[in-house]
């Protein structure tokens, strides 16, 4: 007697901690194309992105917590004021849009994924590694340091 194939009932077998299997998750991650993780990898690397923007206006504010304060110097709080701007519009406020449309818009119109997946994944991609070159710059020791020159409204 034959069952018929849509009868039975296939189980993966468990595979409970292994190392591939640790592998292959990240992997997954690293090359998904999924707009509903691109939306959850912009999430996290834009709130990743806010409290290093949270630490740098914690830093700004010691600074004028009293008068003559000699916690960073007035050029290195320049570069602070021009990187916690940047950090948080740039990297932080945008990215959470970005999250919030590439996550919300295709379910809420009924589109089973964005037009361009691949090139959805590498604007995230260009994103991170635009976010982390800019602050790489502080351990070059060049951050920009315009000050309020570098707010977008100015530029």
């Amino acid at each position: 007697m034959s069952a018929h194939p849509s009868d039975q009932v296939l189980h993966a077998p468990a595979v409970g901690g292994s190392r591939a299997d640790t592998t292959s998750t990240v992997r997954s991650w690293l090359t998904t194309v999924d707009h509903k993780r691109i939306g959850i990898l912009y999430g996290a690397s834009a709130f990743a992105f806010f409290l290093l923007g949270g630490i740098e206006a914690l830093v700004i504010r010691l600074q004028l917590a009293v008068p003559d304060n000699t916690l960073v110097s007035a050029h290195t709080y320049n570069e602070l004021f021009t990187m916690h701007g940047t950090t948080m519009i740039f990297l932080a406020i945008m990215p959470f849009n970005a999250m919030f449309f590439n996550f919300m818009v295709p379910l809420l119109i009924g589109a089973r994924d964005v037009a361009f997946p691949r090139l959805n994944a590498l604007s995230y991609w260009i994103f991170l590694a635009g976010g982390l070159l800019l602050n790489a710059s502080w351990l070059a020791g060049t951050p920009p340091d315009v000050g309020w020159f570098g707010y977008a409204n100015l530029t």
